[in-house]
């Protein structure tokens, strides 16, 4: 089968991503094979060799278009925030987003967190992965400095803050709290959760 010509301002690799991408969300990691992804690009079967060097290495690539988008959409709920909002509604947001980002995206979301199905040496990866990470470690200093658990280690505190709000996102992502809950709502879940976690700031705006 002849490759087709990607479109100018897009390269063949970028493309092989985008179909995984699609396959992910529509058909869940199992979908994501190399000769699926060809066949659906409409290249040959060894076309995907010559851009990534295995199958491990081209999903490590969309999980890091995951981590990227998991970066995105805090900075756009930060953005959204009234002028004057304080750090710990700031990591309040900040949760919130994550949560909406997984749920929209569960398929992305699992094959993010899944060493055994990527190449976790992956340049790009690592890149938006770390940098998801320290985005969080940012917002949780601040908070600390406003009074949220100010003694912890900030990164051993951003870990469990990431622990907390993902066990939502993928309890709901999969069914399991609206098994056990009938009529759960999504915002209740994560409104009560976040005030769990980080209670309030006597006077801070939220």
């Amino acid at each position: 089968m002849p490759d087709r010509e990607p479109a100018p301002s897009e390269s063949l690799g970028e493309r092989l991503v985008e179909v995984a991408l699609k396959l992910l969300e529509t058909e869940g990691i199992e979908a994501i094979t190399l000769r699926r992804i060809a066949r659906e690009a409409g290249v040959s079967h060894g076309a995907p060799l010559r851009h990534f060097a295995g199958l491990s290495d081209l999903r490590a690539e969309v999980a890091a278009r995951g981590f990227r988008l998991l970066s995105d959409s805090v900075d756009a709920a930060h953005r959204g925030l009234p002028a004057g909002t304080g750090p710990r509604a700031r990591l309040h947001a900040a949760g919130v987003a994550y949560v909406r980002a997984a749920v929209a995206h569960p398929g992305l979301f699992a094959l993010m967190f899944r060493p055994d199905c990527l190449d976790t040496s992956n340049e790009r990866f690592l890149r938006e992965a770390g940098s998801a990470f320290e985005q969080l470690v940012r917002i949780v200093q601040a908070a600390q400095d406003a009074g949220f658990e100010p003694d912890a280690e900030p990164r051993v505190l951003a870990g469990s803050v990431w622990a907390c709000v993902h066990g939502l996102a993928s309890l709901w992502s999969q069914g399991a709290l609206a098994g056990a809950i009938p009529g759960a709502r999504l915002e209740d879940a994560l409104d009560i959760s976040l005030r769990l976690l980080l209670g309030s700031e006597p006077g801070e705006k939220r």
